[in-house]
């Protein structure tokens, strides 16, 4: 295993420890950058130390790479002074595959989050839990922190980012053989798809559980919802780039100012505007992800007649 810890650019060739809920990431090279205080574990050199309570978020960028995201001090040996510190910090692990798996799921399961019983199934039908319809669920776990919620099955850990969210609804609630459920229904931006593909998974547990699941999850969608409130020329602006009906590349800015009763040079500063807030990117001539949870909210605030 491979790793890189705060305040290093060298990647160390070691191995990772979880012992009373603690990471230590170990190796027996000597390293020239280091605590002048040299911590051991096991009688390898300690480069870092995370308690797990001090996880916050896990991104697996590539099949064999895994980032731990955690509050901590950078380059502090000893527990004391990493937990007296609330610094953001990140970890890298470079690894086969199904190392990765083992790692990632065990911690996902050991993080200090929200965590209910559930059962669940991915799906695009809007109307899946209609009379009628029959659903193939599955048992798992959901877990809710504060930059994401994982889905976990027997044989898969499914990680959804809070600021890919873009709604989270109660479905419907019921009894059935004297046991009440609930269902909520979390649609999020598929990155696979380049956030151009709403996906939903219809997420279902028993009595009152659905009520904090969805309060929860609600919570994690606002904290990374836009809070921009744009002029409604911005608005219009970006809901036709989320249809495809504006193009906004050099050539087609004089058609598309008229198109929307602008001078050309408006428009211009209405873009410049819309990529200063993240919404757009200007040099590429798209929305962002930001700009496309926008358009969505949007969408969703018209329908509803707010």
């Amino acid at each position: 295993m491979r790793f890189s810890v705060p305040g290093d650019d060298t990647w160390h060739e070691g191995k990772l420890v979880l012992e009373d809920e603690t990471l230590y990431f170990c190796s027996k090279e000597e390293s020239k950058h280091f605590f002048a205080r040299v911590l051991f574990f096991r009688g390898e050199k300690v480069h870092n130390i995370v308690p797990v309570n001090r996880i916050r978020d896990m991104v697996r960028e590539k099949s064999d790479r895994l980032t731990i995201i955690y509050t901590g001090a950078a380059q502090s040996p000893t527990l004391e002074q990493v937990s007296s510190s609330e610094q953001l910090l990140s970890t890298h692990l470079i690894t086969t595959e199904h190392v990765l798996n083992d790692v990632e799921r065990e911690l996902v399961l050991r993080m200090d989050a929200f965590k209910f019983i559930i059962y669940f199934t991915s799906t695009n039908d809007a109307d899946l839990l209609s009379v009628g319809k029959d659903v193939e669920l599955e048992k798992g776990l959901l877990k809710i922190a504060s930059e994401a919620l994982w889905i976990i099955s027997r044989d898969s850990l499914k990680r959804i980012a809070g600021d890919n969210i873009v709604h989270v609804e109660q479905k419907k609630r019921g009894i059935y053989q004297g046991t009440e459920y609930g269902a909520i229904s979390v649609g999020y931006l598929s990155e696979g798809s380049g956030y151009t593909n709403v996906l939903s998974t219809i997420v279902i547990t028993k009595g009152n559980s659905i009520e904090v699941l969805l309060k929860a999850a609600q919570e994690l969608m606002h904290v990374h919802t836009p809070k921009e409130k744009l002029p409604e020329m911005e608005n219009r602006i970006v809901t036709m780039m989320y249809a495809g009906a504006l193009d906004i590349a050099p050539f087609a800015l004089e058609s598309a100012a008229q198109a929307l009763r602008l001078r050309e040079e408006e428009l211009k500063n209405h873009l410049e505007h819309l990529n200063k807030l993240g919404l757009i990117d200007l040099a590429n001539e798209r929305l962002m992800k930001k700009g496309i949870k926008y358009a969505i909210a949007l969408s969703k605030h018209s329908t509803s007649g707010g």
